[in-house]
């Protein structure tokens, strides 16, 4: 039955906040549903983004040292395509591993490929009803080895893996025919103030709409914070990037539960944007997304938008799973600590 599905699965690994920062690529090459040949390289980022952040190197133990030696990624792209060829890719996650590729050819003066991926992570949303859908969660789900999480090679090793066992769930033989099977329809109910009641009217059964790229469906929270001494009382609060301590909507609920209103996008409305993807510091400029740069645009044009990091947030509000929940970030001796960065 999977006799005709090939493909090419591919994962990058960054060396900061920046995607274009690629510092190791892997590739698996599946054909007629085996798959045939893995391969991984580490590289040298573009030079205007060769930095390695700690958070970084944390995540996927690749240090400045160990790609000194290594070819500069548009060096090595081109070895890259010549084993993708002229197969269909796909990546878990895939929004962020297509930007990345692009931001790194952009970055390298080489054209980048027009490749449509398919994505892993979107294909197991429609097929599996799971609480998370990151790559460690939806391969144990399936019963698929991931080596290393991480690990460029390990990971786009799994990711091939998940689509052949999601095809072969779906009894199919081709990514075409993956892409085109029913969602799952999830049983919960979802009120209008974001409360799952298994017996809620109100809404009626929700069934949970795809998201190629795999950010969760968000529920707008209620507003239930009542000190208007904390940092994000009244504000209107939107995220950037991906947080390590938090999914998205752990975050937007943490806002609401502090008196500040979750956002999407970034409006004139916004007074304050919080950045992810292991940045540090306040300058929106240093960050590469439409969201960040939208917010220089309005600083530029007399906007007061704070900006703050992910250890600036959980100072904040503390962490999911804090003893002393949501809102009640404390200093050493026990007093809130509810300041605003400079």
């Amino acid at each position: 039955m999977l006799g005709g599905l090939s493909f090419a699965a591919i994962d990058v690994e960054t060396a900061n906040s920046a995607r274009g920062s690629v510092c190791a690529i892997g590739v698996s090459v599946v054909r007629e549903g085996r798959r045939v040949g893995d391969c991984s390289w580490l590289c040298r980022p573009p030079r205007a983004l060769e930095f390695f952040s700690g958070y970084n190197v944390r995540v996927h133990g690749i240090s400045a040292s160990m790609v000194v030696g290594e070819p500069g990624f548009g060096e090595l792209w081109p070895e890259v395509v010549g084993v993708v060829g002229e197969l269909p890719v796909v990546a878990h996650n895939a929004g962020f591993d297509a930007g990345a590729i692009r931001e790194a050819c952009g970055h390298s003066g080489i054209a980048a490929p027009e490749w449509e991926f398919s994505c892993s992570l979107g294909l197991a949303r429609r097929q599996l009803d799971l609480g998370s859908y990151r790559l460690p969660v939806v391969a144990e789900a399936l019963g698929v080895e991931l080596r290393a999480h991480h690990d460029a090679g390990a990971d786009a090793a799994a990711a091939a893996d998940i689509v052949l066992a999601l095809a072969a769930r779906a009894g199919v033989g081709s990514l075409r025919e993956l892409e085109a099977c029913p969602e799952v329809v999830r049983t919960q109910y979802v009120s209008r103030l974001g409360s799952r009641e298994p017996g809620a009217r109100r809404g009626g059964p929700r069934r949970e709409r795809r998201n190629y790229f795999g950010r969760e469906e968000l529920v707008m929270p209620e507003v239930t914070g009542t000190d208007p001494g904390h940092p994000f009382y009244g504000q209107t609060v939107v995220f950037t990037g991906d947080l390590a301590n938090f999914t998205r909507q752990q975050a937007w609920d943490a806002v609401a539960a502090c008196g500040g209103t979750p956002a999407k996008n970034v409006t004139r409305r916004t007074t304050c944007l919080v950045i992810g993807d292991g940045f540090s510091g306040c300058d929106a400029a240093a960050f590469t997304t439409t969201k960040a740069r939208r917010v220089v645009e309005l600083r530029g044009k007399g906007h007061h938008i704070e900006v703050l990091d992910e250890a600036r947030f959980v100072a904040y509000v503390g962490s999911p799973v804090s003893p002393g929940g949501i809102g009640k970030s404390l200093d050493p001796v026990g007093a809130p600590r509810y300041q605003w960065m400079p």
